[in-house]
Order: C-alpha cells, then sequence, then structure tokens
C-alpha cells in the first residue's frame, strides 16, 4: 500500500508506483503482473481504477495485454524497448493492416512500416 497524496489523481499514483517497481526490478521485464483484483485489493481502490492504471501503463508502453500459451489473458510488463512516438503531420496517412503492422505514408510519397505495438501515433 503506499501513501496517497490528495493533490494527485490516484491512479496516476498507482501507475507511478508500478513504474517505480519496475525500475527496481521488483516487476522484471516479460513478468505478469498481479490480476485486476489482486492489484485492486492491494492498493485498496476499485477495479476500474486498476483498469485505468493498466490502460496508462499500456499506452506508456511498459505494460502489455496478451494471451500466453498455458496462462489466461494477462497484463506483462514490456520486454521490449519502449514504444515510439511517430508524428504525422495534416497530410500522411495511417493504415493498419490488421496483421500487427502500421504503415504511414507521407505526404510527399513516402512509405514508413512500424510494428503496431512498438508506435504510438501522435498528430502535429
Amino acid at each position: 500500500m503506499i501513501a496517497f497524496d490528495p493533490e494527485r489523481a490516484i491512479w496516476r499514483q498507482i501507475a507511478d508506483d508500478i513504474r517505480h517497481k519496475v525500475a527496481t526490478g521488483e516487476y522484471a521485464a516479460g513478468s505478469r503482473l498481479p490480476s485486476e483484483t489482486d492489484l485492486s485489493q492491494g492498493y485498496g481502490v476499485s477495479r476500474t481504477t486498476i483498469r485505468t492504471v493498466i490502460a496508462a501503463l499500456r499506452s506508456d508502453g511498459v505494460a502489455v495485454v496478451e494471451q500466453r500459451p498455458g496462462h489466461p489473458r494477462s497484463t506483462y510488463i514490456r520486454a521490449e524497448s519502449p514504444i515510439q512516438d511517430v508524428t504525422i503531420g495534416p497530410n500522411d496517412s495511417v493504415t493498419y493492416n490488421g496483421v500487427g503492422t502500421v504503415m504511414i505514408t507521407r505526404a510527399a510519397g513516402d512509405v514508413e512500416t512500424y510494428e503496431a505495438g512498438d508506435v504510438r501515433i501522435v498528430g502535429q
């Protein structure tokens, strides 16, 4: 349990605590996070709050949610490098091909290809 700061959103504080645990090795890269129920009980918050925390960790590239053989769908600490921000301009187009690849066609005609889980598309 952490000492909550009334000046900051609870979900942000929990996300920061989990990031700290990742940085210190308490949660190793590739390891599975405790279940939503276990996290909500451990932090004394609702599962809805924990879902917000997990969404933030996914957005930041810290965690991934996936099904692994022999396990239910779970949240894991991302083993790869953090998510890369890719900025697109007003005349660029982004296409997701459905098999985990994102293609960006730049206004000048150049095409860039990325693994969907490795990038976050950011508009100008």
